[in-house]
């Protein structure tokens, strides 16, 4: 315990598939609007960032939500290399059920366990409770990550949901940041603050690669089922992957990373929401 351990919030696995021919992530920094190019096992992470002392007393490591997170990951990775290499040759992409239950799981997690996630969760914890003091936000990460009822309840709503992918071959590729999972309204005009899975017609965006994004989308189960495991029809535009970037910029904690260091597209659009700069800021939704 006496370790310091570098723990990670977006999994290295997922980060290095946005990295560059010489395995560099480009990251822009909203606070400063500083770029630079970094490692991924060396950006979203934080020091002991999912240690809980308090396990120690029930006969458990402190590190235990880690090593969970660990074993997800892997299955995970190999799950998503196999969806690349169908890319290559098919329309519809085939998931088995288990495939389908493991990254609904994952999707979920990683909606909950980044440091934005954390920083909603403690902010809605003082609304709901001012009188009541928060003597330790990882314990208080902890008790929602470890709550098997609502996790699974919402890995479900994840799951049956119709899973549509869709191909960006324009010149601007997509972002991912810190916080990667978003959750849009019915409407499709709503960047939705976590975790509103809950919500009549949401759909989750979620960038797999520079070139490649996965939509779960409940707002139209019957219309959109035939597409449900597919490669959209729709041709990607430099407009629609810009509209995605939005929110990746806007809902991001701090750090948004590229393959390519051009990020004049989300410097516009932090000079256009100033209020994304502000490490202060209180959370917010906005129409996209």
């Amino acid at each position: 315990m006496n370790q310091t351990k570098f723990q990670h919030y977006v999994p290295r696995f997922y980060l290095a598939r946005f990295a560059d021919e010489n395995g560099f992530i480009w990251v822009l920094d909203k606070f400063t609007g500083s770029k630079f190019k970094i490692a991924p096992e060396n950006i979203a992470a934080e020091n002991n960032f999912y240690d809980v002392p308090d396990l120690q007393n029930i006969g458990l490591d402190p590190r235990h939500i880690e090593s969970q997170f660990s074993d997800l990951e892997s299955e995970v990775s190999k799950i998503t290399a196999s969806w690349f290499q169908q890319f290559e040759n098919a329309q519809a992409i085939e998931i088995p059920k288990v495939n389908r239950e493991i990254v609904s799981l994952f999707i979920v997690l990683q909606l909950l366990r980044t440091a934005e996630a954390r920083t909603q969760i403690t902010q809605f914890s003082r609304l709901a409770q001012p009188d009541k003091p928060i003597h330790d936000v990882n314990n208080l990460h902890a008790q929602l990550l470890w709550n098997d009822k609502l996790i699974n309840q919402m890995a479900k709503k994840v799951g049956d949901c119709n899973w549509i992918f869709a191909h960006n071959l324009t010149e601007a590729p997509f972002f991912t940041p810190d916080h990667p999972v978003l959750v849009k309204s019915a409407e499709n005009k709503e960047w939705l603050l976590s975790p509103r899975i809950f919500d009549d017609g949401m759909s989750i965006v979620f960038p797999l690669s520079p070139t490649w994004i996965l939509y779960c989308d409940s707002a139209h189960q019957d219309k959109l089922a035939k597409f449900n495991n597919s490669i959209s029809p729709v041709t990607f535009t430099q407009h629609m992957a810009n509209h995605e970037n939005s929110g990746q910029v806007g809902m991001s904690r701090r750090f948004v990373f590229s393959q390519k260091p051009d990020f004049e597209f989300a410097k516009m659009f932090c000079d256009l929401h100033p209020e994304i700069k502000n490490p202060e800021r209180e959370r917010f939704e906005w129409a996209s």
